[in-house]
């Protein structure tokens, strides 16, 4: 193809869909990021789960002043750690380096011993009949204790974590004050 297009005068580019895809992807996780970002206000705390979604929420919190950020997510505390107008609590507790946060009893009793105003959640599935989904249990202990930490549940969630189910129920739907998507999501 590229002696012919040669032969033509056409300068011929081949692109990798896949990695075209994973671009598009990480531009919707920003733009609901983004969006989320809106919803955050001078004096509100907030409850950051862990994932990459929520990585890029923190990303565009470093512009706020006088918010305080609960989270067990290290990717998280690393991107607000340098932001002295940001109070930065952490859950403490275990590390899971799968994932690169914080899990476990101290993650719990700490959740149980605070409370927030808004939690920004991140699952790895959304379904009707299932409900919000993960894969790991002791992720989803921890995620239970953030949902009961939080006045308001806000959902951020791409695409393609809808009509999927995981391993372990996270909660029902009803739990779920807000979702914040991409406009990738079908209708139905």
């Amino acid at each position: 193809m590229q002696n012919y297009a040669r032969g033509l005068g056409i300068v011929l580019e081949i692109a990798d869909a896949a990695e075209n895809l994973k671009d598009e992807l990480v531009l919707r996780k920003l733009s609901i990021a983004d969006e989320a970002s809106r919803l955050v206000k001078p004096g509100d705390v907030v409850l950051i789960d862990g994932g990459e979604v929520t990585t890029y929420l923190a990303g565009a919190l470093t512009a706020q002043n006088g918010i305080t950020v609960i989270t067990n997510a290290l990717a998280v505390m690393d991107v607000l750690r340098r932001q002295p107008e940001i109070a930065l609590i952490s859950t403490g507790g275990l590390l899971r380096h799968e994932s690169q946060t914080l899990t476990g009893p101290t993650t719990e009793i700490a959740l149980r011993e605070l409370r927030a105003d808004k939690l920004f959640l991140a699952v790895t599935g959304v379904s009707l009949d299932f409900g919000l989904s993960h894969t790991n249990l002791a992720e989803v202990a921890v995620k239970q204790a953030m949902i009961r930490a939080a006045r308001e549940v806000i959902l951020l969630a791409d695409h393609t974590r809808f009509e999927q189910e995981s391993v372990v129920q996270v909660a029902p739907l009803s739990n779920v004050d807000k979702v914040i998507t991409d406009t990738a999501l079908p209708a139905s």
